[in-house]
């Protein structure tokens, strides 16, 4: 009896991983779950200070810090993300009304620069992020990610996913201007 249920474990056990997996897709297909508000655990904290090489110039290296005069958006992407490719024009609004510092997430460096020269670059800075040690840190899911910072240094908003038109509309630049009013 006890050797024919161990036949039995593996299915089992692929049955209820199936069954859950199919859930979590149903519910993503239907809308109910929506991957760009994947939980962050940052939300409401302070910004991870982090200190990455500088893509424009390798011998230096940017600061994200805590505190700045301003709001500002921080921005992981990749040369090989195809999202990354199509948030472009939304990141080139963006820039316009924020400062943006990008993070070329696990990228060789010569592709990020042919990749903003291609697309256009809307950062204030980049930094390097070789090995996904700052994108752990943040706690990034996959690129892109953007994360929307107070001038205090807290968290407000991380969106998973690339930004197109009608998340930049309904939801970063109405956040913005909410922000840059305060001050």
């Amino acid at each position: 009896m006890a050797r024919s249920l161990t036949h039995f474990l593996p299915l089992l056990l692929f049955v209820c991983f199936a069954s859950i997996a199919s859930v979590a897709l149903i519910m993503t297909l239907s809308g109910e779950r929506k991957l760009s508000e994947l939980p962050s655990a940052l939300i409401g904290k302070p910004v991870p200070v982090t200190e990455l090489p500088s893509l424009s110039n390798p011998q230096a290296f940017i600061k994200i810090e805590a505190t700045t005069a301003t709001p500002y958006l921080v921005n992981f992407f990749a040369s090989w993300c195809a999202p990354c490719r199509a948030e472009a024009p939304a990141l080139a609004i963006l820039g316009k009304q924020i400062d943006i510092i990008g993070v070329a997430y696990k990228d060789k460096p010569e592709d990020s620069r042919k990749f903003l020269a291609d697309f256009g670059n809307p950062y204030r800075a980049i930094g390097i992020d070789n090995d996904g040690a700052a994108g752990l840190n943040w706690g990034v899911y996959g690129v892109p990610e953007t994360y929307l910072i107070s001038k205090d240094g807290i968290i407000l908003k991380r969106h998973a996913g690339p930004i197109d038109g009608d998340i930049l509309r309904d939801e970063f630049l109405p956040l913005i201007r909410s922000l840059q009013d305060r001050e």
